[in-house]
């Protein structure tokens, strides 16, 4: 009993030191590369397979792993786990795909009554091995060898039979993987913004190590006169700066890779915008003329007729959301579904909607005021919008409207 009870207590201790080791270097940079061996960690809450722990060190066979990562709320992941699927199939008894996501074992249930799969879906919420490896999204695979070594690292898509010709073949593949860059600038604000300062414009290059994201401020000191990207593309800016809401509202009369590239690091720009208190009001206005001074891309606006969806009130249906006591708009959305409170039906229409169906979303109910608006989906796409859209009492038609785009040219 008394050793049953060390080799627990040692277990724990080397499953602490892993995740202490992996926390401190993964913040220096990337922690694992192709041709290193795979830390023994077991890969733990596997719903679909003969066990729910599986270490590939203590693993005896001699088959090919592919550690899949990604999430059900990713669209491009669900194709590309339809494909590995169908390779394991093909090569079966000498690859096994394991999936592994953060989304809980609930969700996953989901996933596998809608889409049962015989690769092995693994829950990590601590996202621990992800991490270790440095990827920059999920849609990304680490593949081991037979002696426990990470052959490569690439992106998910890229994985096809000639790869696994290659693999079984002991071949070397090429990485292709997206990764993680080591900060430059680990500042709170990159920017160097401060209670002190009443405005501020400023525009840098590329920066290292900086997620792509828009920062917006609905709250606080600067509430509805500052913004900051980081990151991001030209056409990303014209686009919030004229308030469009969706991709299809704008036209390039230029190639848009020419400029708005976000795989070309030198499309890509951080900015940030504070504007003095008293100009609030004409915060778009003066966002228009800034990005018009220090971009070669001239923009304008004007009405056509375009494809769209028009957002309705079901027959015989209330709206299903309950009015919010906010009065400030605070939303967020991924691809398990939506949050927001304080929010009207045209700004979950326009926020939300437009992006997830890839048109322009025309709210057409009619319903006024402030809402809190939650919903959900299993699986990222177009049956799971749409059964969020019913669960509110609301439905989505195809048509045509006159609605306002973007034209950009140089």
């Amino acid at each position: 009993m008394f050793v049953k009870k060390n080799v627990i207590m040692k277990t724990v201790i080397a499953t602490l030191l892993l995740a202490i080791l992996s926390s401190a270097i993964f913040g220096q940079g990337k922690l694992l590369s192709a041709g290193d061996p795979l830390p023994d960690i077991d890969i733990k809450h596997i719903l679909n397979a003969p066990f729910s722990s599986f270490s590939l060190n203590e693993s005896k066979d001699k088959k090919i792993y592919i550690l899949n990562f990604w999430d059900t709320w990713c669209s491009p992941c669900i194709p590309e786990m339809d494909t590995l699927a169908k390779l394991q199939r093909t090569n079966k008894g000498k690859i096994q795909v394991i999936a592994i996501s953060d989304d809980t074992p609930e969700r996953l249930k989901a996933y596998l009554k809608k889409k049962p799969s015989e690769i092995w879906l693994a829950t990590d919420t601590t996202w621990l091995l992800y991490e270790m490896m440095a990827f920059k999204s999920v849609g990304h695979s680490a593949i081991v060898n037979e002696k426990r070594e990470i052959v490569a690292l690439v992106s998910t898509d890229s994985i096809n039979q000639n790869m696994i010709n290659q693999l079984m073949k002991g071949l070397k593949v090429t990485s292709s993987a997206r990764l993680e860059e080591k900060k430059i600038n680990n500042s709170d604000d990159i920017f160097g913004v401060d209670s002190t300062l009443k405005e501020n414009f400023t525009v840098r290059t590329y920066m290292q190590g900086q997620r792509s994201q828009t920062v917006n401020f609905p709250k606080g000191l600067y509430q509805n006169r500052r913004i900051n990207y980081q990151n991001a593309t030209m056409g990303r800016m014209f686009t919030d700066a004229y308030q469009i809401m969706s991709p299809k509202q704008v036209i390039y009369e230029f190639e848009e890779k020419k400029w708005c590239d976000y795989s070309n690091k030198e499309h890509l720009f951080c900015l940030d915008l504070l504007v003095r208190p008293e100009q609030k009001d004409n915060f778009y206005l003066i966002f228009q003329k800034r990005l018009s001074q220090v971009f070669p891309i001239k923009a304008k606006t004007e009405y056509r007729n375009m494809p769209v969806y028009a957002l309705t009130l079901a027959a015989n249906k209330t709206f299903n959301a309950p009015p919010s006591k906010e009065k400030v708009l605070s939303y967020s959305f991924s691809g398990r579904g939506f949050e927001g409170t304080g929010i009207t039906v045209k700004e979950f229409a326009e926020l939300y909607l437009d992006n997830e169906l890839g048109l322009p979303v025309v709210d057409e109910t009619g319903i006024k005021g402030n809402y809190d608006i939650r919903t959900s989906m299993d699986i990222r796409g177009m049956e799971g919008i749409k059964q969020t859209i019913a669960s509110l009492g609301l439905e989505i038609t195809k048509t045509q409207r006159k609605i306002k785009v973007l034209i950009l040219s140089e």
